[in-house]
């Protein structure tokens, strides 16, 4: 085996693709978690209130004093924190997808192939934004879409989530579970987006009613891209 091949083996590891995971948790831990149990408290709560405001009201119309008014705090307080409603705006998705890939590096511990590292991952991603809706409404219909996440702390974070995605489709490849060759991002655009717009319609519409089972069974059918003469299967 040559060079390449074997750093890809080792690339596509259980051991190393539980690494990049806990790498990727360890960059989006909120500066918080070096703060005193006080403070921490605090900003919870601000980011809570915010989630419910930008929900409520949209992310153009909210302001500083709406959020502290839901939080039942002083304006000056929120300033003690973050220098404004875009910083906040970015915060808010911050912290709930270092849970989520907390929650995903949790699964990824009971599966080993690739097809249950995507299948899981694309799956969690609805379920997560069914369990927190004002979260989801804030980042899905409000800050995903707004010019401001194209640069700095959130633009990596979502690239980063695009990543692990792709990175579960090259170890298919490589561990032959199918065929190489994918144009990789045009991949995972396909799935990200499928997934993402149940879970916008489900948002504005609560239709699927069940969000969690008709992603599950729209997954089932979108894993054919991976191999459209021998479809993955979970059996």
């Amino acid at each position: 085996m040559g060079r390449e091949g074997a750093l890809a083996e080792k690339e596509f590891s259980d051991a190393e693709w539980l690494d990049s995971i806990d790498r990727l948790i360890a960059r989006c831990m909120p500066e918080s978690t070096r703060k005193q149990d006080r403070s921490r408290q605090r900003e919870k709560e601000i980011l809570r209130a915010a989630m419910r405001v930008f929900a409520r009201d949209g992310l153009s119309s909210a302001r500083i004093s709406d959020i502290a008014a839901e939080a039942g705090i002083p304006i000056s307080t929120i300033y003690e924190y973050y220098s404004g409603k875009e910083e906040i705006a970015h915060a808010v998705p911050v912290a709930h997808l270092c849970r989520f890939f907390q929650e995903y590096r949790a699964l990824s511990e009971k599966k080993s192939t690739a097809y249950d590292h995507v299948w899981n991952y694309l799956y969690l991603s609805a379920d997560f934004a069914r369990r927190n809706p004002d979260w989801a409404r804030s980042l899905y219909l409000e800050i995903w879409p707004s010019v401001s996440i194209a640069q700095g702390e959130i633009k990596d974070l979502f690239d980063d989530y695009v990543r692990i995605l792709i990175r579960a489709i090259r170890m298919g490849e490589i561990r032959g579970e199918w065929p190489a060759g994918h144009n990789h991002y045009e991949t995972a655009a396909i799935m990200i987006g499928a997934v993402n717009q149940m879970i916008i319609t489900w948002l504005m519409m609560r239709k699927p009613k069940d969000l969690s089972k008709s992603v599950a069974a729209m997954l089932d059918r979108a894993m054919v891209l991976l191999d459209p003469v021998n479809p993955p299967s979970r059996l």
